[in-house]
């Protein structure tokens, strides 16, 4: 296994055999498995830009999210301040059900996230997935 990492973007490519492509190219160096990334070098012009303030920091078991998600109808330009990510223990849910089409297990586990009781859980299991789908996926 051949690890390249590239001092100008910091992206880190593990590869089976060399790569003369990557050999060749000035910002790519071949570093051990086991050796940590070494600095970003900034070039001024291929560097990725660095958003101004503190970032969240990302735990394990959590996913950020947008805590001030943009408008539906703006685009976002340079000037757009960056959308503040917030981290959360688990995903926001998602209430949209599983296409008509999708396997019966997909069905099943967003019926038992939609059961009021546990009389309506143990009858999930005996529905099939046009039956859970017309029961639980409204008129899509």
């Amino acid at each position: 296994m051949t690890t390249y990492f590239n001092k100008r973007t910091g992206d880190r490519v593990e590869m089976n055999g060399r790569s003369a492509r990557l050999d060749s190219l000035d910002n790519w160096t071949r570093i051990g498995d086991d050796e940590p990334n070494p600095p970003v070098v900034d070039d001024g012009i291929l560097s990725r830009p660095s958003l101004p303030g503190p970032r969240a920091e990302q735990g394990p078991g959590q996913v950020l999210v947008e805590t001030t998600p943009p408008a539906a109808d703006e685009v976002p330009t340079q000037e757009t301040p960056p959308v503040e990510l917030t981290p959360v223990s688990q995903a926001p849910a998602d209430n949209r059900h599983p296409a008509r089409n999708a396997s019966r297990a997909d069905w099943q586990a967003y019926a038992r996230t939609r059961a009021q009781d546990s009389a309506e859980e143990v009858e999930i299991d005996g529905l099939t997935r046009d039956e859970l789908a017309a029961r639980y996926g409204g008129d899509s």
